[in-house]
């Protein structure tokens, strides 16, 4: 069997990990060796294949292949190998997940990660007396937001239980096995982008033998000790919990990176425009014309000449408390009810208090976008994820066309780029690198308000300084990202 067509060994050690596979021009597809290490000292095993299809704007859909191997000349070998598949409750196996092996004196032996597909391995491991405890405690803000909160409310307030016993540890926030107010407060500082992360890891991860349901949650094992029993210890499983993502929307693979799923609709929150003088403290009173059946909202407001003063309560719940102060120029706001709101298009929802640094019309001063938090909102019986947008006056806050920095910047595995639309339009974006050439394009019909594409590395296939250019009608702007090894 051939293998990878290479002799550097940094790239053959990513493909012996899973992260690359065989390019094969001539049937423009890709594909994976395997050889007699891969077969766990058995003549015949069954593997798990992702199989992915790209169209030509680099829209995408996967099914999982079972294969069996038949290795006829494979000696079989006796406690050699560990190994085993680290998935979420939905079959989606969870990338880079490192995987600590001990030994029986809780020495740690070895470490590995898991590849896109969630399988890892150890070769050549001892015969007994060994401990698997996988970890990923970063990317916290992955699939978190301010559905996130409406659900756990909901749950905690027994309007709409849990049907999981995943979804409860998923809503752990400050790792007390108690799921009450505490876990809320926690979970919106990290929405508002006032918070880095957790008490409790980024991940959870619970033995698969370990009988979860929901009249036994905690404590769940998250370790496993290993069994001499050369036929198990090559099952070594766990099921990953995203903390804080209670509606499954975490990516867990860099390939299968993709923008969460909204309708082209827009909550469209509304102010009066005005003039207002240097030094002056404004009271901007906000109304929407169509707040109905809005469970929350969430979104990042900048403030051009302005500073943020306050928050004072309308028709809906807010205060200091879903407002997340970044700088004197930008804020955050998440609103989460456990009940659907309506309210008529002349109730003040909240008041926003400003304090002008220089003299200018309100609808000079701010506008919405997802530079921090992304600027969504949760409507109807299903809480359809939306759009949402500020009008002051009879002009849009962000009258033209916007492109924000992508974020994060710079980044190792995926990134996303936002631009605002002030109405529906085809739109186009192209990377390309220093020298002019184009790695990727992509024409976008774009919605009214914040339209956002997720970029990964293996999509750009490159490293370093890029840039990113929006084209729509006379509409033109580039900005810089910035990929790190």
């Amino acid at each position: 069997v051939m293998g990878y067509p290479t002799t550097n060994a940094q790239v053959l050690s990513r493909y012996n990990n899973g992260e690359l596979q065989l390019w094969l021009p001539s049937l423009r597809s890709s594909a994976k060796v395997w050889n007699e290490y891969d077969m766990v000292g058995q003549k015949l095993i069954d593997v798990n294949v992702m199989m992915s299809v790209w169209d030509k704007k680099f829209n995408q859909d996967f099914c999982w292949v079972t294969l069996t191997l038949h290795c006829q000349t494979c000696p079989i070998e006796v406690n050699s190998r560990i190994g085993g598949l680290i998935a979420t409750d939905q079959g989606n196996g969870v990338n880079n997940v490192e995987v600590l092996l001990y030994d029986a004196a809780s020495s740690m032996i070895r470490n590995t990660f898991t590849n896109e597909a969630g399988m890892y391995a150890f070769d050549n491991a001892p015969a007994n007396g060994e401990v698997i405890v996988p970890v990923k405690d970063h990317d916290f803000d992955n699939g978190i937001s301010t559905l996130d909160l409406v659900l756990i409310q909901r749950h905690i307030l027994g309007i709409q239980a849990f049907d999981s016993p995943y979804k409860v540890v998923a809503s752990d926030i400050n790792n007390d096995t108690k799921i009450n107010s505490v876990d809320l407060v926690e979970l919106r500082k990290l929405i508002l982008g006032t918070s880095t992360r957790f008490t409790n890891q980024s991940w959870r991860f619970i033995d698969t033998k370990y009988p979860m349901d929901m009249s036994h949650v905690f404590p769940f094992v998250d370790r496993m000790d290993i069994p001499s029993d050369s036929t198990q210890r090559n099952n070594i499983n766990f099921v990953g919990v995203k903390i804080g993502d209670v509606n499954g929307t975490a990516t867990t693979d860099v390939m299968n990176a993709t923008a969460e799923s909204r309708t082209a609709s827009t909550l469209n929150l509304t102010a009066e425009n005005r003039n207002v003088e240097a030094g002056e403290t404004v009271e901007v009173p906000v109304t929407a014309s169509n707040f109905s059946d809005v469970f929350g909202f969430q979104y990042t407001m900048n403030l051009e000449g302005a500073s943020f003063v306050n928050v004072i309560p309308g028709t809906i719940e807010i205060n200091e408390s879903n407002v997340g102060v970044i700088s004197n120029e930008m804020i955050t706001m998440s609103f989460a009810s456990a009940t659907a709101e309506t309210r008529r298009a002349d109730d003040v929802l909240f008041t926003i208090v400003l304090k002008a640094n220089k003299a200018a019309q309100l609808s000079e001063m701010m506008y919405i976008n997802s530079n921090v938090t992304s600027a969504e909102s949760y409507v109807g019986s299903n809480m359809k994820v939306q759009n949402i947008g500020l009008t002051v006056g009879s002009e849009n806050a962000s009258a033209d066309i916007q492109l924000f920095q992508n974020e994060p910047n710079p980044f190792k595995g995926q990134t996303k780029v936002s631009f605002f639309m002030p109405e529906a339009n085809n739109a186009t974006l192209t990377v390309y690198d220093v020298t002019g050439r184009v790695i990727n394009i992509r024409n976008i019909d774009a919605v009214q308000g914040v339209n956002t594409e997720v970029y990964n590395r293996e999509q750009l296939g490159t490293s370093g300084m890029l840039y990113y250019k929006l084209e729509s009608g006379d509409f033109t702007a580039t900005k810089k990202m910035i990929i790190i090894e």
